[in-house]
């Protein structure tokens, strides 16, 4: 009998989580898939299906996908089962711990049944459903506790710039904390300017699962500790060669057919110029710019890297 094997979208799709998520996780914690196709691409088997499942219901409830992602099937059941026990008992005792439902206003009836069917109300809870976007005369719900985030969710068929910016400024006129969009077709531009003016977007998929889950994930806390950034050593020189000058070794072909020279010089564009847009790169928070610090840090040491590579065989060709 052949086993069925199964690539990352797929998987995805069955567990009801964003396929990016799952690829995060793929790039940073292996999840233990030994199997690939003829293009590298993962597959999976029925019981690695099993196991992300497991994650993800685990990473719902708050544990860290770094901490749960290196356990095994046996402990990933055994975690599962005493979080279901806690749950029971807190529940018969009536205190049971729990964070406080994410709270949306959704425009359009038909999307708020979508997250209905697939959302506990422990989960996300519909406190409105409009037919159209709110004017700014309109009183929105009010929170019930102090940092509980209301999300106004909408749908569009298509997405354009103009759009993007309408919508910003309507939420910003409404104090709107969290603003979601499910769009159908847009394109990169568009979609690059929704994340400037802090507008979260997701590509319909018809998967009601992955849409609750992107649902979570957008309206998490954010992490009140910032990530610290690894020492990577003291303020780095400037860079020793202009754009013009790797522009002309880049171009350039020596006399015995080898054009290290020339491939090292791309590279080095590249990457200088990777340095200096690391170092321009719009951030969301503190821990984004951290990372972009360590980004801007690791790419200037690259940079003295490949200039070194360079004067080697700029020195050996003579140039």
């Amino acid at each position: 009998m052949v086993q069925s094997l199964f690539k990352t979208g797929v998987v995805a799709h069955i567990v009801g989580m964003p396929a990016n998520t799952l690829r995060v996780w793929e790039r940073r914690y292996g999840l233990h898939c030994q199997q690939q196709d003829e293009h590298g691409h993962r597959l999976y088997t029925p019981d690695d299906v099993q196991r992300i499942a497991a994650l993800r219901q685990l990473t719902q409830q708050g544990h860290a996908i770094g901490v749960v992602a290196g356990l095994n099937q046996a402990e990933l059941r055994e975690l599962l089962a005493t979080q279901s026990q806690v749950r029971e008992a807190a529940r018969q005792t009536g205190s049971a711990p729990s964070a406080p439902a994410r709270r949306l206003q959704v425009v359009g009836a038909a999307l708020a049944t979508r997250v209905r069917r697939c959302a506990t109300p422990a989960e996300l809870r519909i406190v409105a459903t409009r037919d159209r976007w709110p004017a700014p005369s309109e009183e929105l719900a009010a929170p019930d506790e102090p940092g509980d985030r209301i999300a106004l969710l909408v749908h569009l068929p298509s997405l354009h710039a103009a759009q993007a910016e309408s919508l910003a400024a309507a939420a910003a006129a409404q104090r709107v904390p969290a603003l979601l969009v499910v769009y159908s077709y847009s394109n990169s531009s568009t979609l690059q300017r929704c994340a400037e003016l802090g507008i979260k977007t997701w590509r319909d998929t018809h998967n009601d699962r992955a849409l609750v889950g992107w649902l979570l994930e957008s309206l998490a806390p954010e992490p009140t500790a910032p990530v610290p950034a690894p020492a990577l050593g003291g303020p780095l020189p400037p860079p020793q060669f202009d754009e013009a000058t790797l522009q002309d070794w880049a171009a350039r072909r020596s006399d015995i057919r080898c054009e290290c020279p020339s491939h090292v010089a791309e590279l080095l564009l590249r990457v200088q110029q990777f340095e200096a847009y690391s170092a321009d790169c719009e951030h969301r928070d503190n821990a984004d710019r951290l990372l972009h610090e360590q980004l801007h840090r690791l790419a200037g040491n690259a940079r003295r890297v490949f200039e070194e590579a360079l004067q080697l065989v700029a020195r050996h060709e003579q140039l």
